[in-house]
């Protein structure tokens, strides 16, 4: 796990004192990727491929279900992006297998993606009790959700993002940093550059990251932030 750390003073890394286990569940090669070689890998696996790209969301919710079936109260943190998408899925696969299960969704639900959409409607459907929107009103619910949950998945922001964590989504960042046990980042822990490594404002650090389809360059650079990674197939082609 990361060292400890206080909300109050600068993060420090120290490469002598941090130790991570890096995983590749079905992956057959260690090369880290950029944003750009990311987005690509998707686009070309959607658009040369045909591969649907909800077929993708759920395969990467799969793969993270794997990692975290032990654990059995968990608190979902989600925005509206394909990141937030993945979030629904995997809270989906876990209302089913019979897990304890709060979503909250940060930002307006209706400006998401069409996957995150779909899989909104799906959950509206299965589970709509445990749905939630974060707001500065119901805030204190949420972090006593974050405080009492085994495993807090942060599924808020992917590897497209390339500005400043502000507003609400930086204070929900700063909670679960400073009161969740164990986070469980999807993809690249939130407000985490994906190419250098830096925070971009503020950045969620993780336990674990299950990463996919290729480790992701800041990852490699800013291992602190990760945790454990795990780097896992969804189905994307070479």
């Amino acid at each position: 796990m990361p060292p400890d750390f206080d909300n109050e003073l600068e993060y420090f890394y120290d490469p002598e004192e941090f130790h991570r286990e890096v995983i590749y569940v079905g992956v057959n090669s260690p090369e880290a990727v950029s944003r750009e070689q990311a987005r690509a890998a998707d686009q070309r696996a959607i658009e040369t491929f045909g591969i649907p790209s909800i077929l993708l969301m759920e395969n990467a919710a799969l793969a993270v279900l794997q990692q975290i079936k032990e654990y059995a109260v968990f608190a979902i943190v989600c925005s509206a992006g394909s990141n937030g998408g993945d979030g629904l899925a995997i809270a989906r696969h876990l209302c089913i297998m019979g897990k304890d299960v709060r979503v909250y969704i940060v930002g307006d639900p209706r400006k998401g993606s069409e996957d995150f959409k779909t899989n909104l409607k799906i959950m509206s459907k299965l589970a709509p009790e445990v749905l939630n929107t974060v707001s500065d009103e119901n805030f204190e619910e949420f972090v006593s959700a974050i405080k009492g949950c085994e495993a807090c998945i942060d599924a808020i922001f992917g590897t497209g993002l390339n500005r400043p964590v502000e507003g609400l989504h930086r204070k929900v960042i700063e909670a679960m940093n400073k009161f969740a046990t164990h986070i469980v980042a999807v993809d690249i822990p939130s407000g985490l550059d994906c190419d250098t490594g830096k925070e971009l404002g503020v950045a969620v650090r993780a336990a674990h990251t299950v990463t996919f389809h290729r480790m992701k360059k800041g990852l490699d650079l800013s291992p602190q932030y990760g945790g454990d990674v795990a780097v896992s197939y969804i189905g994307i082609p070479n």
